[in-house]
């Protein structure tokens, strides 16, 4: 697994990711793998964020979505 690092929003969906921009393409979600929920570190003020794992053209990622919006956090190679 490897971080991307995306300064923006890239994921287009409202309750689960239906979008993903990778490499300047849009790639439609496939398949929604897995849904979990991280309550964070609640002690220090941090939100709860969903995530998902997510197949996009034959690749799967890892993206969250919390208060501040959408994002990718891995790509699965």
């Amino acid at each position: 697994m490897r971080r991307l690092p995306f300064d923006e929003p890239v994921v287009k969906g409202r309750e689960q990711p239906e979008q993903l921009l990778v490499g300047g393409c849009w790639r439609r979600v496939e398949d929604v793998v897995d849904h979990w929920r991280e309550t964070g570190r609640w002690w220090a003020g941090e939100s709860p964020r969903d995530f998902f794992l997510v197949e996009a053209k034959r690749r799967a990622f890892i993206v969250s979505k919390g208060p501040d919006g959408w994002q990718i956090e891995r790509l699965i190679d």
